[in-house]
C-alpha cells in the first residue's frame, strides 16, 4: 500500500494527474480484499494492484472517463466463473470500485497522503476519509482527509459533527458513509500499523520465514543467540537483536497484534522462549517441532505451574499441514499461517 501512497505523492510533485482505484466493496472470492488500491496515470501505466485480469483492465478503462472529467464515480463489477476462466485468476465474485481523481496540483492531497505514509511508516493508528459522488451524473472534485487516533485532522475536514468519533469507531477496515438524501459519500478506511512478527532464532528456516513475512507485508524482528546468525548482513530489513541466551532477552513491545515465530536451534532455546512469550499478550505464539517435542515441552510447562489455558495459545507444530520438508516449504506453511491469522484481526 505504501507505494501507492508514495507514487500519489511523486505524481503530484511532477503535476502528473493520476486516478487512484480502491476496491471498496467484495463478495465471496473476488480477487483482492477491500481496501485494495491501484494508481493509474495517463498513459495507463500503474503502480499497484487490484487483482489483475478483467477487473483490473476495466479499471485503467474507466480512469480515461476520470481525467475527461475530472471527477471520479463507483463502478460495479461482477467475476464469474466465466470471466475467470478467461484470466488468470482462479477466483470470482463481486462488488464495487472507486475510482477517484488526484489533480498534480492538488497540494492539499500531497500533504494528506504525506501524512498517511508517515503515520504508517511510524505505526500510528488513524482514518483515511474520501469523498465522492454517489452518482456518475454528479461531477464532484475528490477530496481526502487524514484523521488521527487523537482526533487531528491534515487536510479539510470530511467529517464533521458530534457522530464524528462513533462513526470511525465502527469502522473495522474499511467503510462507507453517507447521510441520506446526499449526493456525495465518504470512504473511510481506518490504516494501522504492520503486524510485527518476532522470529526467535537466525537459522534457515527463520531466514526464508523472515524474507516471506516481509514480503505479504509483516514488519520483522529477529532475535537469536548467535552473532554471525542475527546481524544486519544477514537480515538487512529487519531490528535484530543479539541476545545472551534466550532466556536473557530485552523488553520487547510484544501487544496483542503481536506474532511469536519460535524456530530457534534447540529444544533449550524453544522452550525458555516460549515460556517468556507465555507472559505475554501476544496474538499468536507459533513453535516448531514435532508433537512428541512438543507433548514434552507443554508437560514440563504444566509441571512449572504455567496454566493450560495459556498452552493452549500455542501453535505447535507450527504452520499449516503443507508437508513440506526444504527451509523454503516450512516457511511457506508458516507464513500462510500468520496470514490466515491475521485475517482475524481485521
Amino acid at each position: 500500500m505504501q507505494e501507492v501512497y508514495q507514487a500519489i505523492i511523486d505524481s503530484i510533485e511532477k503535476n502528473e494527474d493520476a486516478v487512484l482505484v480502491t476496491i471498496i466493496e467484495n463478495v465471496c472470492s473476488s480477487p483482492r480484499s477491500s481496501g485494495a488500491k491501484m494508481l493509474v496515470y495517463r498513459d495507463h501505466a500503474i503502480v499497484g494492484t487490484i487483482g489483475g485480469g478483467p477487473l483490473e483492465a476495466n479499471a485503467i478503462h474507466n480512469a480515461d472517463a476520470v481525467f475527461e472529467r475530472k471527477s471520479g464515480f463507483t463502478k460495479r463489477y461482477l467475476m464469474n466463473g466465466t470471466d475467470a476462466a478467461k484470466s488468470e485468476m482462479i477466483c470470482g465474485g463481486y462488488g464495487a470500485i472507486l475510482l477517484t481523481y488526484i489533480s498534480g496540483d492538488d497540494q492539499t492531497a500531497a500533504e494528506v497522503f504525506k501524512t498517511v505514509l508517515s503515520a504508517i511508516n511510524n505505526k500510528k493508528k488513524g482514518w483515511l476519509v474520501t469523498s465522492y459522488a454517489t452518482e456518475k451524473t454528479h461531477p464532484t472534485r475528490n477530496e481526502y482527509c487524514y484523521i488521527s487516533e487523537s482526533g487531528e485532522v491534515t487536510g479539510p475536514n470530511l467529517l464533521v459533527g458530534e457522530k464524528s468519533g462513533g462513526i470511525l469507531s465502527a469502522i473495522k477496515h474499511v467503510g462507507i458513509h453517507a447521510e441520506e438524501n446526499d449526493p456525495e459519500s465518504l470512504l473511510i478506511e481506518k490504516l494501522q500499523k504492520k503486524k510485527i512478527v518476532y522470529i526467535f532464532g537466525g537459522g534457515h528456516v527463520a531466514k526464508e520465514t523472515e524474507m516471506l513475512a516481509r514480503y505479504v507485508d509483516f514488519q520483522t524482528v529477529i532475535i537469536e543467540d548467535r552473532a554471525e546468525f542475527a546481524n544486519k548482513e544477514r537480515f538487512p530489513e529487519s531490528d535484530v537483536y543479539v541476545v545472551p541466551s534466550f532466556n536473557e532477552l530485552p523488553e520487547l513491545p510484544i501487544d496483542e497484534e503481536s506474532f511469536i515465530v519460535i524456530l530457534t536451534r534447540g529444544h533449550l532455546g524453544d522452550y525458555d522462549a516460549l515460556k517468556a512469550m507465555l507472559d505475554t499478550n501476544a496474538f499468536y505464539i507459533g513453535m516448531i517441532g514435532s508433537t512428541y517435542k512438543r507433548d514434552l515441552m507443554f508437560e514440563r510447562l504444566r509441571r512449572e505451574g504455567v496454566p493450560q489455558e495459556q498452552i493452549d495459545r500455542v501453535f505447535s507444530p507450527i504452520g499449516l499441514k503443507l508437508y513440506g520438508e526444504t527451509p523454503e516449504e516450512i516457511a511457506v506453511s508458516i507464513v500462510s499461517q500468520l496470514i490466515l491469522e491475521r485475517s482475524k484481526l481485521k
